[in-house]
């Protein structure tokens, strides 16, 4: 019975503390975030609910980031076609006002690292 009880309680603990993995992925390039479950996000953000949203855009500019390093190395013109996707893509927390101008893609591969920085700063 105690043996019982004590899965039972180990089975419980484990599924409080279960973490979730959300991924965005192109060819080799693989970035792995952490997933909030909607009531832990509800509990940690409250109403601005920026939680997985922010990660899963950080992940895509995380990914666009390799995948230019990737490009640079082959210049594959599937990964050129997702970076520019990635780009010119309608990221809620990573507006861009010039999103919609035309960027030289030779512009976008030099300014890689401030185009796709996935960083945010809080005040």
């Amino acid at each position: 019975m105690k043996s019982i009880c004590l899965l039972i309680f180990l089975l419980t603990l484990s599924s409080c503390n279960k973490k979730y993995t959300g991924e965005v992925r192109f060819k080799s390039c693989i970035i792995k975030y952490d997933v909030l479950d909607k009531k832990k996000e509800k509990e940690i953000y409250g109403n601005n609910m920026i939680g997985n949203q922010w990660r899963f855009e950080s992940a895509k500019k995380e990914l666009a980031l390799c995948l230019c390093e990737k490009y640079l190395q082959n210049h594959d013109k599937e990964i050129k076609k997702k970076i520019l996707e990635i780009y010119y893509d309608n990221l809620e927390y990573y507006p861009k006002e010039n999103r919609f101008k035309p960027f030289p893609f030779d512009s976008i591969l030099k300014n890689r690292k401030e185009i796709f920085d996935y960083r945010i700063l809080a005040d």
